[in-house]
């Protein structure tokens, strides 16, 4: 029987430890059944930051309190008796006479180390493996250290980065006096305790293995052909050396990777900024090559200090903007294109990337500023006016929540439009007009010599417009080839949610709702929408296709949002049909926010949906479902029906 920690010197230390310790109460009475009963050798072993040294500092007094007595370094190799215990730390680091020393001692040793402990010279040892902790213990830790309540995003958050290291996590909360910022602050964090352990691991691993650990550090997880690319090696040599970096503690399969970020930051601190520099040129081509997604590639564009200089990366860059901007990360956005703008490029793209600028600053409040936009492109002045002038009718046009008044003769409007000065007010409106009273056959017939007068947003207006006239018409294809035009625009502009609900519409018709769903997702129209009458529209389509998908409850929200009384009367309907049981207890055990989640899932969301939508990682979203399966006796997302009902 394990005999239990009492007061006294052990508690006093596993206090002194300052939380590194929270979840290791089984190590601890590991420990304390193997000294109670006399003095017997214990190895602790572990990876750097796991709290071998909290842990031996507790072993020590564990082994006073058994009347034993407690000796630090090899000085106590002579003249020792039975009660003697020999504490010796950092084992991996012991010179070959230390270890040859230590191998002929004969006495009861306590030893802590980052090794394997079937090459140490002790006789029957115990040993005490120091695995990474779990949320609960991080989450532990973070409440000590601030007195604050921790949501699980910040546990997810915290556990990613240290890989569940305490003693890396304590290094973190020493210099982060803000939990809101953390996830800003964590990529530029250099902690001493990595870095000391990536220096001494470089003066004992191989040229292949440090190459390989580089490019892992910056790749942060890939499969075996990018590393083999990005380290310059073949895939035998890669895979030897990163088996090596495993039996080192370094690394982790699956993907092929560092052991955690935190580690990967110090690696890449390490290094000298022209190798880092090579290899985030190296990775972003590989990734090109390989047709990765745009913002996988722009991550490693924007970390080079100098361009790369071909011309495949601008429109990347501008591709991934646009992608972290419909994301809701406009800084992430002004990152990729400052770092376009230097790219070479042709004008079209050049006129792209401007304007994109121009829209982050106006909307978001963000630099880059006109001014500085100016400096960096001189023909972005002009592109900022062109924009400053489309915001404003935009907000002319949608700046109340009805629907807007529509002219007496909008035939005539369309036909008498100015030839310049501002004209997206009465295009929009006229064509409105148009579409109510079912002349949608105008509006096409129009178009082609509205087209070549039109420019810019004033286009992207009358396209949208011209995707309800063809939804009215049945011509899905002709809708959907202007929606890919129209997506190329920002989500933001109240042209897009037109055009948007238009091919909703038009997918919900054609009996493809799951095409309009892929849609929405990427233009970012899959929570709440702003309060214009645009939005309002998109709404009804976006209940219409909830329901053809299934989800009742979604399609109930939206209708009634949109005010479509005939539309959320059929979603009660739906959900009337629904013989589902009524809760039971397995909806008592879950916290507020884990219910939220299992609804979502019901529903049918992807993780990467349900992140979008709370704003948190897709890791955050998988520790939230790994604990309700957990609590309701379950392995697999599939049998959530099972025990919930569906959505």
């Amino acid at each position: 029987m394990v005999a239990p920690v009492s007061p006294g010197l052990v508690g006093t230390a596993v206090r002194r430890a300052g939380g590194l310790l929270v979840g290791r109460e089984r190590e601890i009475a590991v420990l304390t059944e193997a000294l109670s009963g006399g003095a017997r050798s214990c190895v602790v072993h572990g990876a750097t930051g796991m709290g071998k040294s909290a842990l031996l500092s507790v072993a020590s007094s564990i082994a006073v309190r058994s009347g034993l007595r407690p000796v630090r370094g090899l000085r106590a190799l002579s003249g020792v008796d039975s009660h003697t215990v020999l504490v010796v730390d950092d084992a991996e680091r012991l010179c070959a006479e230390e270890a040859d020393r230590l191998a002929r001692f004969r006495g009861a040793v306590l030893l802590a180390g980052d090794c394997d402990p079937d090459a140490l010279a002790v006789v029957d040892a115990v040993r005490v493996p120091l695995r990474p902790i779990g949320g609960e213990a991080v989450a532990e830790m973070i409440r000590r250290r601030f007195d604050a309540e921790v949501t699980p995003e910040l546990t997810a958050l915290c556990l990613e980065y240290s890989g569940g290291a305490p003693g890396v996590l304590s290094d973190v909360l020493d210099v982060v006096t803000d939990l809101s910022s953390l996830r800003a602050v964590l990529p530029g964090l250099r902690l001493p305790r990595l870095l000391r352990a990536v220096r001494r691991s470089w003066e004992v691993l191989d040229v292949d293995a440090v190459a390989v650990a580089r490019a892992l550090a910056v790749l942060g997880g890939a499969p075996l052909d990018v590393v083999c690319e990005v380290a310059g090696m073949g895939s035998f040599r890669t895979l030897a050396a990163f088996e090596r970096l495993v039996d080192a503690r370094l690394a982790a399969g699956e993907p092929m990777r560092v052991q955690s970020p935190a580690l990967s930051h110090a690696i890449r601190h390490e290094m000298a900024p022209e190798s880092r520099e090579s290899l985030h040129r190296a990775a972003a081509e590989a990734l090109y090559r390989r047709c990765d997604p745009p913002v996988d590639v722009a991550e490693h564009v924007v970390a080079c200090a100098e361009p790369v200089g071909a011309r495949w990366v601008a429109p990347v860059l501008h591709g991934a903007a646009r992608l972290h901007q419909a994301a809701g990360r406009p800084e992430q956005a002004v990152r990729c294109l400052r770092a376009a703008l230097r790219e070479p490029s042709d004008g079209e793209t050049a006129g792209h990337v401007a304007v994109a600028m121009a829209e982050l600053h106006l909307r978001c409040g963000i630099a880059p500023r006109a001014g500085e936009l100016a400096r960096q492109r001189p023909a972005a002045g002009e592109w900022f006016d062109a924009v400053v002038l489309d915001w404003q009718c935009d907000e002319d046009l949608l700046g109340h929540s009805a629907a807007p008044v529509v002219p007496e003769d909008p035939e005539r409007v369309l036909r008498d439009l100015p030839e310049n000065g501002p004209r997206i007010v009465p295009l929009a409106l006229a064509g409105l007009g148009l579409l109510r009273r079912g002349s949608e056959r105008v509006v096409l017939d129009l178009a082609p010599q509205l087209r070549v007068r039109l420019a810019g947003a004033e286009r992207d207006w009358l396209t949208a417009l011209e995707m309800w006239a063809h939804r009215a018409g049945g011509d899905h294809a002709e809708v959907s080839r202007l929606m890919r035009e129209l997506a190329q625009a920002s989500p933001l502009r109240g042209c897009v949610a037109l055009g948007a609900a238009a091919f909703v519409a038009s997918c919900v018709d054609a009996g493809r709702p799951g095409e309009a769903r892929e849609m929405l997702v990427r233009l970012g129209y899959t929570g709440t929408l702003p309060p214009v009458w645009t939005c309002t529209l998109l709404l009804h389509q976006r209940a219409r296709m909830h329901l053809a998908l299934g989800a009742a409850r979604a399609a109930l929200a939206d209708a009634e949002r949109a005010g479509a009384a005939e539309l959320a009367d059929q979603a009660r309907a739906a959900l009337g049909r629904e013989h589902r049981p009524p809760r039971g207890a397995a909806w008592d055990r879950l916290t507020p926010h884990e219910s939220r989640i299992v609804l979502l899932v019901l529903e049918g969301e992807t993780n990467r949906s349900i992140a979008a939508r709370f704003n948190v990682t897709q890791r955050a979203v998988e520790l939230h479902l790994t604990r309700v399966y957990r609590k309701v006796g379950i392995s697999r997302r599939v049998q959530l029906s099972s025990v919930f009902g569906s959505a």
